[in-house]
């Protein structure tokens, strides 16, 4: 009746979409983690240089490995499928 896909993907902009506001909410946190822990604003502006190229990048492709891996999703197939088994 329906036509389902079977496999879903996702797209490139939506796993840099994710990367960016990730990225600022983590890169709000690392500031104000390292400003505190030092007391040195300029320490926590250290921490979130490194962290944000570093770690946008890292996150970047664990998403996509998780894009590419089918474990833990669950496929849904139409009717008509399972009719014609």
């Amino acid at each position: 009746m329906f036509n389902l896909k079977t496999k879903v993907e996702e797209k490139i902009p939506r796993s840099l979409a994710k990367v960016i506001t990730w990225r600022i909410l983590v890169t709000i946190t690392n500031f104000f983690g390292g400003w505190i822990s030092s007391g040195n604003p300029w320490v926590g502006l250290g921490v979130v240089s490194f962290a944000l190229v570093v770690n946008s990048v890292l996150y970047y492709f664990h998403e996509r490995s998780w894009n590419a891996s089918d474990y833990g999703r669950a496929i849904a197939q139409d009717e008509d499928s399972e009719t014609a088994k």
